[in-house]
């Protein structure tokens, strides 16, 4: 018997600590509770998050600790590469009623389950999800997608989707142009698997219009520099103000060196325009 997540009118039920290894099998999805409290519908046939996030009810949870330090009541958050949501549930729960999170996602395999998170936690007045690319240039883009690893989307090259048997096309816009309104940003949340050199190029007028904008990325060398010259893109931000380079860690931040960032495999990143402990 699985155990009732919906239990409360009144917002999230709270996470048994008993019931973890548990979640609600729904045919062609799951659901889930996070451990703090939130509804995650989750599609069951992914090996990399679904199982995490169901057993345990955490994903990148240096991540996620990071964002939650960060993000203040009101604050308003760009997010690219949402995935099944995760992260932007935590973000708009962070962020309040006040606050606001426009996440980008373009595989179609998700954005049902991201959606419906969105709209289950009560969250549709603070979320809005853009069924889209975030790119340097609008237009049509090919997207490829391994179905055992729903975070494995990506705008495709020729040299990138060997092993990828899943391909769609997909809409791109520019930041700029999707939030031309948005006066300034908080944040910037990006994990687009090698495609955030693109769509920060295409979101340079928001960037120099936030002078406290804050910006947490996963950072690929091997998969950005098949789109882009590291270096140079590492040399782009700074010029943009972003010189503060940290690495977010299980145990903390630890700062990076001008110049580094091209010699990283993998990790994820925290930049901004003034110093944070």
């Amino acid at each position: 018997m699985f155990r009732r997540i919906f239990s409360s009118r009144s917002g999230p039920a709270r996470p048994d600590p008993a019931s973890r290894n548990t979640y609600c099998f729904l045919g062609n999805r799951a659901v889930a509770l996070t451990h703090s409290g939130l509804k995650i519908f989750l599609d069951v046939r992914d090996v990399g998050m679904t199982p995490h996030i169901a057993l345990s009810g955490e994903w990148e949870r240096h991540v996620e600790r990071l964002l939650r330090r960060l993000l203040k009541p009101g604050a308003q958050v760009v997010e690219v590469g949402a995935s099944m949501g995760y992260h932007t549930l935590a973000m708009a729960q962070a962020v309040g009623a006040e606050g606001h999170v426009h996440a980008f996602e373009a595989n179609p395999r998700v954005l049902a389950l991201l959606k419906d998170s969105v709209t289950v936690n009560g969250f549709d007045g603070r979320v809005t999800v853009h069924a889209a690319a975030a790119l340097a240039e609008p237009g049509r883009v090919a997207f490829a997608v391994h179905p055992a690893h729903i975070g494995s989307g990506h705008v495709a090259l020729a040299e990138t989707v060997a092993g990828y048997p899943e391909r769609f096309e997909a809409r791109g816009v520019r930041i700029d142009d999707a939030l031309a309104a948005l006066p300034a940003a908080d944040l910037m949340r990006l994990d687009c698997e090698g495609s955030e050199p693109q769509a920060l190029r295409g979101a340079e007028a928001l960037i120099r219009r936030s002078p406290d904008l804050m910006m947490v990325t996963e950072w690929d060398t091997h998969m950005m520099g098949a789109r882009e010259d590291v270096a140079a893109f590492e040399a782009w931000l700074r010029g943009l103000g972003l010189v503060h380079v940290q690495e977010i860690t299980a145990g903390g931040l630890k700062p990076l060196a001008e110049g580094s960032l091209a010699g990283l495999t993998h990790a994820d990143l925290l930049l901004s325009r003034r110093p944070l402990g």
